[in-house]
């Protein structure tokens, strides 16, 4: 298990953390948002009072461009993996913090967030331009029951020093109600936030944490609301006062275009911190967001264990979301098992998840490192008149694309880029590479030259032009 702060200085040490001081004269969401749009590093906004702000700790660099990290390395580092650790190693230990079936028996440990005499608002929460209060973002819900403590990611505003008004998956809310107690986390592990996004986005909030794999992972400490990471930055024990407020937003979090979710307001009994808190905001409707980011992998890794339990055997390679689609396509790399199976691959996709109204099938060599290969695919193996399928204009609508927030009903898409395995070898084309283009001798010649000092990439020989 990582701790919130000790993943944020992990990121430091990896180059991909900048810190900025405070005060800032732009909001902190608009300067978190185009830190994403920039495909930047993650930012740690330092103020002299309240607690440090960090951005884009859960997200990553635009895939369609080429760099060095991924998308996903972020979260890696989180889940006490290495940051160049390939996609399919993050799934499946996304899969491993889930419900794992019986009881386990959690680690208890002292509380770090020990502080108290603060309200809410001493934490200065971030406000954007269009936001009425400031906005709690990356929470999670821990509530208590006969069966346990449950977990759910919450997204919420400070009306006052002692009111939230939060929004939770409606699975939460029904073990709710008046007077009953509930805890706001922030600035918890990876690995507990990653925990309550995959028990929201798998409608599986009802389980309690003593059965998921999150217990052998991350230490615990009991609250008046329920358990939670015992390194916690900001623990807000709070009392529900009403299950239906008259509340809206407009903005949502990533995981609330996936399942129902409601408001409560919550009345802020005690607030505890860490001596010098530090807690992730996420700019919330805003491309590559963390919230984004964090829903595309959780869902990701869902659907993975899920098809690869599926047919008894494991015939998926990787599964993605990329937030840059704002989560409307699927990108599945496969073994096509026989003909027909891509199409009852896409099938399942959709039956799964309502992210995505389209579902992009590619073949099991294709990396997911290397996204313009996968987007080459597409437009090598694929042609629209035969491989582009759409289904009756009447599929239920996704709830993620940005062009069908009407509820209106649409066609789905579906897009073989693989090759068929009816087809026979010789009939496909190989793939153009440096191996295959050239002969041996000349391949030779070129690593020779390659290697040479005075012919290395970007330089001259006297009498060359550099062009």
């Amino acid at each position: 298990m990582i701790p919130f702060t000790q993943y944020v200085r992990g990121l430091a040490g990896d180059d991909d953390l900048v810190r900025l001081d405070g005060p800032f004269e732009v909001p902190v969401d608009v300067l978190a948002a185009e830190a994403l749009r920039a495909s930047g590093p993650a930012l740690r906004f330092q103020r002299a009072a309240g607690s440090d702000l960090v951005s884009g700790v859960f997200s990553g660099p635009d895939q369609t461009h080429q760099r060095e990290a991924r998308p996903w390395s972020r979260l890696s580092l989180g889940l006490g993996l290495d940051p160049e650790a390939m996609l399919v190693d993050l799934l499946e230990t996304i899969s491993t913090l889930g419900p794992a079936g019986g009881n386990l028996n959690p680690t208890y440990t002292g509380q770090a967030a020990s502080g108290t005499d603060i309200d809410a608002q001493d934490l200065r929460f971030p406000q954007g331009e269009t936001d009425t209060w400031p906005a709690v973002t990356l929470g999670v819900a821990s509530v208590s029951t006969a069966d346990g403590t449950h977990w759910a990611p919450v997204h919420g505003s400070v009306v006052g020093g002692d009111t939230l008004r939060v929004r939770v998956p409606d699975t939460l809310s029904s073990l709710v109600g008046e007077g009953t107690t509930m805890t706001i986390a922030l600035g918890v592990p990876p690995a507990a936030i990653t925990t309550a996004y995959l028990l929201a986005v798998t409608e599986q909030t009802a389980t309690p944490i003593q059965s998921c794999g999150v217990t052998g992972t991350v230490p615990l400490v009991p609250t008046n609301g329920g358990l939670v990471p015992s390194a916690t930055e900001v623990v807000m024990e709070t009392t529900v006062v009403d299950c239906k407020p008259d509340f809206r937003s407009d903005r949502r979090e990533g995981w609330e275009y996936v399942i129902e979710s409601g408001p409560l307001s919550l009345s802020v009994e005690r607030v505890r911190t860490t001596e010098n808190p530090v807690i992730p905001v996420s700019p919330v409707g805003r491309p590559l967001a963390d919230d984004t980011r964090l829903t595309g992998l959780v869902t990701a890794a869902a659907l993975y264990h899920r098809l690869n339990n599926y047919w008894g055997i494991s015939p998926v390679e990787w599964i993605m979301l990329p937030a840059e689609a704002e989560l409307g396509i699927c990108f599945v790399a496969s073994d096509v098992l026989y003909g027909g199976f891509e199409w009852q691959l896409a099938n399942i996709l959709f039956s799964f998840s309502s992210l995505f109204d389209t579902v992009v099938i590619v073949d099991e060599d294709v990396p997911p490192q290397d996204f313009g290969r996968v987007l080459a695919d597409i437009w090598l193996k694929s042609h629209p008149a035969r491989d582009w399928t759409f289904s009756e204009p009447d599929a239920p609508a996704a709830t993620r694309p940005h062009y069908r927030r009407d509820n209106e009903t649409g066609s789905r898409l579906y897009v073989n880029a693989a090759w068929d395995p009816r087809w026979k070898e010789t009939y496909i084309a190989p793939r153009v590479t440096f191996e295959n283009s050239f002969p041996n001798d000349v391949r030779d010649v070129a690593r020779v030259l390659w290697d040479e000092p005075d012919t290395a990439p970007g330089e001259t020989t006297e009498n060359e032009s550099p062009h």
